[in-house]
């Protein structure tokens, strides 16, 4: 599903690319007719694409519901000068309009394809803060799955700035007085070129990327029984809550593997399949979890954040950092002053 996804969306930006560029390379007489009658613009079921592409990445046990078409209706946008375009030609063929009438009409659908790029670009902004608000959400939540957060990250990242070179250019095309000036100087390249370096980009690293979720989809699986798992998985736990083993520095999977009484690959099956996470970010969790505590006991305020972090088991301060940073959000001084804030403001509140 997630392919299909993500292999329709590039297709649709690869068309509007290839209408982007016989619009600027061949003259309209030979490919007017048609790009009027063959729907090569159909970005409004991009932004759909997007979300719904990132919601089945990252739960891959969602089903596709029927009333996730709905999404796609804005589409009609897109299809109105394709339908304008037929029945215009189809009328001339017939002797119902004249070719004045004809050029006319055609005025009136190029002004409709100009302003019809506003709401192109506001659903795929739209949709795209959907995405990211979803993506946002789980990666708070500890007890949730985050499998392909690298990938998604990145996938986010560069629509976001493709959706700010594309409103840059915007800006001045929907001002008619701007417009032709603009357009005869530059034409659609500063949107153009962009547009076929993003769709390069995410279709390489989008086939990377299921290429190597498809390798990992090949290795042999453990089986454990539903039993089985929770006991490995209450096992695990208390290793960390109540032996603390994340206090060691220099805590290797071995050792958890030893504590446990398993073996390797299966504790490993378990917390990249139940628990979603590494061994080093699954014990960096933990580790974090505890300077936290830490860092606001009153015994504890003599000592640095370093001297704390190390304490929790951390034994580099870069480590440290990035580790709070990716399961808090902040940096441990950011945390440390929205935490005083809020404590602040609720303390003024009463």
């Amino acid at each position: 599903m997630v392919e299909k996804l993500l292999a329709t969306m590039l297709l649709l930006m690869s068309l509007a690319s290839l209408n982007i560029y016989l619009t600027e390379t061949v003259p309209y007489w030979q490919m007017g007719l048609v790009l009027s009658l063959v729907p090569t613009i159909l970005i409004m079921a991009v932004g759909p694409l997007l979300y719904f592409y990132i919601r089945f990445l990252l739960q891959p046990t969602s089903h596709w519901k029927r009333n996730y078409w709905l999404h796609f209706l804005p589409v009609m946008v897109d299809l109105v000068p394709i339908i304008a375009g037929w029945v215009l030609t189809i009328g001339f063929l017939l002797d119902s309009f004249s070719r004045d009438y004809l050029l006319e009409w055609g005025n009136n659908i190029d002004l409709y394809n100009s302003y019809s790029d506003i709401p192109r670009w506001l659903s795929i902004t739209v949709y795209l803060l959907l995405g990211k608000r979803y993506f946002s959400k789980l990666i708070s939540s500890p007890n949730k799955p985050k499998p392909h957060s690298k990938w998604v990250k990145v996938f986010l990242n560069s629509f976001l700035i493709f959706q700010l070179i594309w409103l840059i250019f915007l800006v001045p095309y929907v001002v008619p007085a701007i417009r032709f000036k603009m357009m005869d100087s530059l034409g659609y390249y500063p949107i153009y070129v962009p547009l076929s370096i993003f769709i390069y980009v995410l279709g390489i690293k989008g086939f990377l990327h299921s290429r190597q979720s498809l390798k990992e989809s090949k290795t042999p699986s453990i089986r454990l029984t539903e039993q089985e798992s929770k006991k490995l998985i209450k096992v695990i736990q208390s290793a960390m809550t109540e032996d603390k083993l994340y206090l060691e520095p220099n805590l290797e999977l071995h050792r958890l593997v030893n504590h446990v009484g398993s073996d390797q690959r299966t504790v490993s099956h378990v917390l990249n399949h139940y628990f979603y996470m590494s061994f080093n970010t699954f014990v960096n969790h933990y580790r974090v979890e505890e300077v936290k505590q830490r860092m606001v006991v009153p015994e504890k305020k003599h000592l640095k954040l370093s001297g704390i972090a190390f304490e929790c088991g951390f034994n580099s301060q870069s480590t440290f950092q990035r580790a709070f940073k990716q399961s808090t959000g902040l940096s441990p001084k950011a945390y440390l002053s929205k935490r005083a804030e809020l404590l602040q403001k609720n303390h003024a509140q009463y």
